[in-house]
């Protein structure tokens, strides 16, 4: 029978109780269905481990933007960077990576002007809006939990603002990653016999075995403190002007040059940004010139 317009997709058959954890929890306490018949602990306890460690890591990146709330960039950055969920290897497949995805979200949205005060920001209208479709992407699949691949299918099915906006930009679309989600929950379920206890959200079939971690992959679990993550946004915006997709040594040295804490240290020893720019300039490869018989010679 179809559900009507006011019913909570899940509220109807998942089971109250259960210990709601703190932190991540009160990010997630009535960010979504506000209406009785759905409790937002019961929500947040349908997040499979993977789910919620994405809300922390959003509510991480916006910190790190100095951004007053959390938005669906920064959603699409949590689902990211849990290099293991199901919905970092559907985004993986299209080569959207943690790197990229911060240097588009200092290209369209900026940096914000001053450090958020410690403790949880307020989630957008449109992350809160994510958050529902995610659990009613979780009901239409007969899921009882929410893992990642429901909170991307949510992202996805909003397809409205800044995580839509920079999907686009990596020519990733709706459907499109709808279909590599889907792929990937078929293939994730062909080889399973075991089915999870109700209420075991930590044992979600549709979360895929964490994938083999390089360096640099625990580089970006173990995460950036504050100053190193503006430090990273610094350099990325300059390497996006040149037109760069990547961050070089060089630009972590030259925003070292204007980070305020570090900047004075650098000053004391007679370095500054013009002083590293002509060390750089002086160290570059000369350029090729034109011989006499057509050639070129350095």
């Amino acid at each position: 029978m179809p559900r009507s317009h006011g019913e909570c997709p899940l509220g109807a058959h998942l089971p109250a109780g259960g210990r709601l954890h703190t932190g991540v929890g009160r990010a997630v306490a009535h960010l979504a269905c506000k209406r009785p018949q759905c409790d937002s602990k019961v929500l947040f306890e349908r997040f499979t481990e993977r789910a919620r460690q994405v809300v922390a890591f959003a509510q991480e990146e916006a910190g790190g933007f100095k951004h007053s709330y959390v938005g669906t960039e920064h959603i699409l950055l949590g689902l990211v960077r849990d290099r293991g969920g199901l919905a970092a290897s559907a985004l993986d497949s299209f080569e959207i990576t943690v790197e990229r995805v911060r240097g588009e979200v200092v290209r369209t949205v900026g940096l914000g002007q001053e450090m958020m005060p410690t403790g949880h920001l307020p989630f957008t209208e449109r992350a809160k809006k994510t958050i529902e479709l995610a659990l009613r992407e979780a009901h239409d699949l007969g899921h009882t939990y929410i893992g990642t691949e429901h909170l991307l299918l949510g992202l996805v099915a909003l397809n409205d603002g800044a995580a839509a906006r920079i999907l686009s930009d990596f020519h990733a679309g709706a459907e499109q990653i709808r279909s590599e989600v889907m792929r990937l929950l078929a293939a994730a379920a062909e080889p399973r016999h075991a089915v999870s206890a109700p209420g075991d959200a930590i044992g979600a079939p549709s979360e895929l075995p964490p994938a083999p971690r390089t360096g640099f992959d625990e580089w970006i679990r173990v995460g950036p403190g504050d100053g190193a993550r503006r430090l990273l946004l610094v350099a990325a915006g300059r390497a996006l002007d040149d037109g760069r997709s990547e961050i070089e040594t060089r630009d972590v040295l030259l925003a070292l040059t204007r980070d305020e804490k570090i900047a004075p240290v650098l000053a004391e020893m007679g370095v500054d940004e013009a002083a590293v720019l002509q060390a750089l300039a002086r160290r570059r490869p000369p350029r090729a010139r034109p011989s006499a018989d057509g050639g070129t010679q350095a």
